[in-house]
């Protein structure tokens, strides 16, 4: 019986240090710490705009609004954070 209880132990442990491992897609919020403030600015419209497309039944796919600022970090925030918005909608 202990022989079975400690397999079983080994084997959620193991389950749970190989889930630990893998990188999620997509974040909750990257932008906590020193992170650039157009960076976060960005990710905060392109979530928003994905959010919407999704409740309005639109497709979930960024290239139906590129980004036309010209400011790469609100760019590269602003395409992350649609992205990461979809993996998590849909």
């Amino acid at each position: 019986m202990i022989l079975i209880m400690t397999v079983i132990m080994i084997s959620a442990t193991s389950i749970a240090l190989l889930a630990t491992q893998y990188h999620q897609t997509a974040q909750a919020y990257p932008c906590v710490g020193g992170s650039v403030k157009e960076y976060c600015t960005g990710y905060h419209d392109g979530a928003i705009l994905a959010y919407r497309d999704f409740n309005t039944e639109h497709d979930l796919d960024i290239s139906q609004h590129p980004c036309t600022r010209n400011s790469t970090d609100y760019c590269n925030g602003y395409n992350r954070g649609y992205s990461d918005e979809a993996d998590f909608l849909g």
